[in-house]
């Protein structure tokens, strides 16, 4: 059984308006042991990727982490059954100044957890149907791969790999997406994984868009059977009612796959929990 969800987005996040409290309500309610609130930290975010409103003087998806911080404090002693964990999901780019902010980032000693993710393709996020335009959805996600692949070579400063395959989220409904097809980049992405201790998510979002958490259970096997042994599992919630959302299938897959465990991070050390406990 799952009981901890480590990826979890509230109002600190450029793309949410749920307060953080209201996260933590809806992990209690589910019978969560624990949570971890991953905020975007996606530090130069091209503004013209970013399409909603935000008051003035803020940029997309970043914010004040002390503030943060210190909030994610004092509602440890408001949840006191609550193991809350604080964590940042950062936004990978090989740019030399969102580098050294990662960098920076990376050396938080407050933060318990970090996840890594890649949330662009050529500087444009295929979140938007306009990034799809007159485009072959088979090129645009090897070179998601690709760029990932590179970000890896560039920066290992965090915990957990996120959505691995998140692109194809947003692929137009007609592709019909092959995970063998990019199983050589796959996997190199996966060895490298491996080789620099980074688990990989499990991001059951991906259930809401089709049958597959993020990434596809193929990539899942192809990690398992190169000696992958970390997995984190996250909801990706940016409101309440998705808090632990579809746990149970993500669960089911880890033992189909022959992973019978999942690991959470505190203060950056990972912690195995049993999935049959």
């Amino acid at each position: 059984m799952i009981r901890y969800d480590t990826h979890i987005h509230s109002a600190y996040s450029s793309d949410s308006s749920t307060p953080v409290q209201a996260q933590l309500d809806a992990a209690v309610s589910r019978g969560l042991s624990g949570i971890c609130i991953t905020d975007h930290m996606d530090y130069s975010f091209p503004p013209d990727q970013f399409e909603s409103v935000l008051p003035e003087g803020q940029v997309p998806f970043e914010f004040d982490i002390q503030t943060y911080e210190k909030e994610l404090s004092e509602l440890r002693k408001r949840y006191p059954d609550l193991d809350i964990l604080t964590g940042v999901e950062c936004g990978l780019q090989t740019r030399p100044d969102v580098l050294d902010k990662n960098r920076e980032l990376s050396n938080d000693p407050d933060l318990d957890y970090i996840i890594g993710s890649l949330h662009l393709t050529g500087r444009q996020d295929p979140y938007y149907p306009k990034f799809w335009e007159n485009r072959d959805p088979s090129a645009c996600i090897r070179q998601y791969l690709e760029e990932l692949y590179d970000n890896l070579c560039a920066f290992t400063g965090f915990d957990s790999l996120g959505h691995l395959d998140y692109i194809v989220r947003y692929a137009p409904d007609s592709f019909l997406y092959e995970p063998a097809q990019y199983r050589e980049l796959t996997e190199e992405i996966l060895r490298r994984l491996i080789r620099s201790d980074i688990a990989l998510e499990i991001n059951t979002s991906g259930y809401r868009k089709g049958p597959y958490p993020n990434p596809h259970p193929d990539i899942l096997l192809w990690y398992r059977e190169l000696g992958g042994e970390m997995i984190t599992i996250g909801s990706d919630a940016h409101h309440p009612e998705f808090v632990a959302s579809r746990f149970e299938e993500a669960s089911a897959l880890l033992k189909r796959t022959g992973l019978h465990q999942y690991v959470t991070f505190h203060r950056r050390r990972p912690r195995f929990h049993s999935l049959d406990s």
